[in-house]
């Protein structure tokens, strides 16, 4: 008869797997399907519900975002982080609970979309030891940001940009797409 130590054990991983916990930094894109151009988008797409259209914190609730760049060209690589900052481990949801938000009209509207056939995100746990987080990496375009679970149905034309996770508190990050090729600046080299 097996023990009940063993039998606890088969149980807490097979609620583990079931859940989709992981432990540590989770990194690149889950689903690399790409879509090649704003026309592959149905009429169908919805958007997921993140962030607000007001201000939202870089920083909160034991984790940061951060972005590589502050200005970039359209099509060049743009990569975000979501490190925690605390000095013990916390939990976010899934990686897919982000948001590609354009400045409009006085507020922030979001362009990465869920294909018609989905409707939402899953109730996965990820846990971060101190320093560790979540990463991103995406082209700054249509078919760049229509990665994995999102499809981005327009052209992305030059402006105010940010990058908002859906986490224990919405966080955003802001970046300016330069349509005239003068954008590669650091953050660093854009506050000067």
């Amino acid at each position: 008869m097996p023990s009940v130590a063993l039998l606890a054990l088969i149980a807490m991983a097979a609620v583990s797997g079931c859940l989709g916990a992981v432990s540590g930094p989770e990194r690149g894109p889950a689903d690399s399907r790409t879509v090649e151009s704003p026309s592959a988008c149905s009429g169908d797409e919805t958007a997921p519900d993140i962030g607000s259209a007001g201000a939202l914190p870089a920083s909160a609730g034991g984790f940061e975002l951060t972005a590589n760049r502050s200005v970039v060209a359209h099509g060049e690589p743009i990569a975000f982080e979501l490190t925690n900052v605390a000095d013990d481990r916390q939990t976010t949801g899934t990686r897919h609970r982000y948001a590609l938000q354009r400045h409009v009209g006085g507020g922030w509207r979001t362009v990465t979309l869920f294909p018609g056939d989905r409707a939402g995100f899953n109730a996965t746990a990820l846990r971060h030891d101190p320093g560790e987080g979540l990463a991103w990496s995406f082209r700054t375009s249509a078919a760049g940001f229509s990665t994995g679970k999102f499809v981005v149905c327009e052209r992305l034309p030059a402006g105010d940009y940010r990058f908002v996770y859906d986490g224990p508190s919405s966080l955003a990050v802001g970046f300016e797409l330069d349509s005239a090729g003068g954008g590669t600046r650091t953050p660093s080299e854009y506050a000067r």
